[in-house]
C-alpha cells in the first residue's frame, strides 16, 4: 500500500498541494470525512477531520498542541503511555481511507509521523514536504492566531526540524509554495513524475480544475529570502534551516539526514511558555466544568427537594381537609348528644 504525506508548518500551502496531488487521481479520506472550509482557507483543507481529532487526542497526551510541540527524543512513538491510541489508530485509519492508495495532509504530521509510521507497519510513506518562507508563515499565523513573529519562527523551527529528523530514507519531494502558486500546472507534473516514480499510480490532470482550484491571490504575504536574512526575528540556526530546506528541493530517492546547528535557544523558551499556560488552562477548565458539574447537581437537588416539598404541601392539605372531616363529625356527634341529653332529660 502506497500512503502519500503531505508535509510542512501550518499556513504553509499543504491544503493547496493535497488537493492537487487529489486532482492528479490519489484518493483523500472519504468525503463525509473532509474538514469543512472556513475564511481562513475557504479552497478547503483537504484533510481528515477524524484524524485531525486523532492527532489532536495524540498531542493532548504529549501535554501539548499543535501550537507548542516539544522536543521528542527518538522513539518516544513506542511509550507505553500512548499503547491504547495505538490500538485504535490503524482501524481508524482504514475506516477513514478505504483505499489501496492514497493522499493525507495535516500540518501536525511534522510532530506526529513517527508514530503514523510505526501504526501504519503496511503503508510505504511517500512524502511531500511543503517548504514556504517562514516570514510569510508568520505574517499568517499572526493574521489567524494572532501569533508574535518571533513565537511563530519558533513553531516554523521545531516543527520543519522534527520533520527533517522524521523523514530520512524515505522517497520525498521537497517543493516551495511560490512554485506551487506561480504555475500550479508545473507544479502538478512535477509532482506527478515525483509519485509515479515512487510507485504511486496517477491519473489524467484537468488542467482548468488545478487552474480554478490554485488563485495567487490567496497569498497574502510575500517574502524573499533576501528579506529572510535581515529579519532581526530570525536566529542563525533558523537561517541555517531555512538554507537546509532550499537546498534539498527536488526529489530525493531516500531522503538524506541534514546536518543542523542546535536548535535556537529561546525556541523552547517560548514553546514551553505556551505548554505552561495551556496546562493552566486545562485547570481552570477542569475547575470550571467540575463547578458547573456541582451546580448541576445542586440544581437537581434543589428540583428534588421543591418536589418533596409539593408533595409534604399536598399531604398537609389532605391532612387539614381530614382535620375538617373530623371536626365535623365531632360536632355533629356532639349536637347529637345534646339531643339525647334533651329528650333523657325531659
Amino acid at each position: 500500500m502506497r500512503g502519500v504525506f503531505v508535509l510542512g508548518m501550518h499556513r504553509s500551502g499543504t491544503s493547496a498541494a493535497a488537493r492537487l496531488v487529489n486532482l492528479l487521481g490519489v484518493p483523500t479520506c472519504l468525503d463525509e470525512d473532509l474538514l469543512r472550509t472556513t475564511e481562513h482557507n475557504p479552497r478547503g483543507y483537504w484533510e481528515s477531520a477524524s484524524l485531525t481529532a486523532f492527532n489532536d487526542r495524540l498531542l493532548d497526551l504529549l501535554e501539548c498542541d499543535w501550537s507548542c510541540p516539544p522536543a521528542l527524543a527518538s522513539g518516544w512513538e513506542q511509550d507505553e503511555s500512548l499503547a491504547r491510541l495505538r490500538d485504535e489508530a490503524a482501524d481508524l485509519f482504514t475506516t477513514v481511507f478505504p483505499t489501496e492508495q492514497w493522499v493525507w495532509k495535516d500540518p501536525r504530521n511534522c510532530v506526529t509521523f513517527a508514530f503514523w509510521a510505526a501504526c501504519l507497519a503496511g503503508v510505504q510513506p511517500v512524502v511531500v514536504l511543503v517548504h514556504r518562507n517562514p516570514l510569510e508563515i508568520a505574517e499568517s499565523l499572526r493574521a489567524r492566531d494572532g501569533c508574535g513573529a518571533f513565537y511563530s519562527l519558533a513553531l516554523w523551527e521545531r516543527c520543519l526540524r522534527g520533520c527533517l529528523d522524521s523523514l530520512v530514507g524515505l522517497p520525498t519531494l521537497v517543493t516551495d509554495y511560490e512554485s506551487l502558486v506561480a504555475d500550479a500546472l508545473a507544479w502538478s507534473e512535477g509532482t506527478r513524475a515525483f509519485l509515479d516514480g515512487a510507485g504511486v499510480a496517477t491519473g489524467s490532470l484537468r488542467a482548468e480544475d488545478a487552474l480554478a482550484f490554485v488563485d495567487p491571490d490567496l497569498r497574502h504575504a510575500a517574502f524573499t529570502a533576501d528579506d529572510l536574512r535581515g529579519a532581526p526575528a530570525l536566529s542563525e540556526p533558523q537561517r541555517r534551516l531555512f538554507d537546509a530546506l532550499e537546498q534539498l528541493r527536488g526529489v530525493h530517492e531516500r531522503l538524506p539526514e541534514v546536518a543542523l546547528p542546535e536548535e535556537t535557544p529561546t525556541t523552547e523558551a517560548l514553546l514551553g511558555e505556551r505548554r505552561l499556560a495551556r496546562a493552566d488552562e486545562r485547570a481552570a477548565r477542569r475547575q470550571y466544568e467540575e463547578l458547573e458539574t456541582y451546580t448541576r447537581e445542586l440544581g437537581a437537588r434543589f428540583v428534588e427537594l421543591e418536589e418533596y416539598a409539593r408533595g409534604l404541601q399536598q399531604q398537609y392539605a389532605a391532612l387539614e381537609e381530614y382535620a375538617r372531616g373530623l371536626r365535623e363529625q365531632h360536632d355533629t356527634l356532639e349536637e347529637y348528644a345534646r339531643g339525647l341529653q334533651a329528650r333523657l332529660g325531659g
